[in-house]
């Protein structure tokens, strides 16, 4: 294995690690703001302004939110561990890595990839939605920024949206460069997988064997 092979694994892996980790806080911010608007729905809004028609569906549709993000969460988490388990044994080596230990962790990725492909690939999705909803509202921070800088009132007043704008922007690039390369990973990744059928076609034809 050259070392453009083990930067390249590194590489994938560290990418895949943040993906998930960034679904797993769009879910969970998914189920805050389900909780929010149960709390919302239950209560009511000031001044008893809204019917129990109206509150009744925002509470249907906040637990729908809070599910799915509550599942989300869950099926991130299971999909951590996997990838967890990998960047654990790459971060005890200490030595330098042989081919066989590297073979071993590709392959462990690529079973793991394998096996929650689909849900991978929402993920993917996901974080690339995400990245450009937060970009908006750091956009929108900076525009409402600007308007409020003006000779009065408080410095803290003035320099909030900035540090929000600041905030969205930084999550919206990180999730959308995040994407970015996992896309093109898992291409790389689908073409292994391919690569690795046909051979298994070629070896069970070679042996006589029909494949089920």
């Amino acid at each position: 294995m050259t070392e453009e092979t083990f930067r390249r694994f590194r590489n994938e892996l560290n990418s895949f690690f943040v993906l998930v980790l960034l679904n797993t806080a769009f879910g969970a911010l998914t189920m805050a703001f389900g909780m929010q608007f149960i709390v919302t729905s239950v209560l009511g809004l000031p001044g008893g302004q809204t019917g129990i028609v109206f509150r009744l569906l925002t509470g249907i549709l906040s637990l729908v939110c809070f599910g799915i993000g509550f599942a989300w969460v869950l099926a991130s988490a299971r999909i951590l561990r996997g990838v967890t388990a990998v960047r654990r044994d790459y971060k005890k080596c200490t030595e330098p890595v042989s081919g066989e230990i590297l073979t071993g962790w590709i392959v462990r990725i690529m079973a793991h990839y394998r096996k929650n492909r689909e849900t991978i690939q929402w993920m993917t999705l996901i974080c690339t939605l995400g990245g450009c909803v937060f970009l908006a509202l750091g956009i929108l921070n900076l525009v409402q920024g600007i308007f409020a800088l003006s000779p009065s009132g408080s410095a803290w007043i003035r320099i909030l949206p900035f540090v929000a704008a600041a905030i969205n922007l930084t999550i919206g690039l990180t999730s959308l460069r995040f994407s970015t390369w996992f896309r093109k990973y898992s291409a790389v990744w689908d073409h292994r997988m391919e690569e690795a059928s046909r051979s298994e076609d070629a070896l069970k034809k070679s042996l006589g064997i029909d494949r089920e």
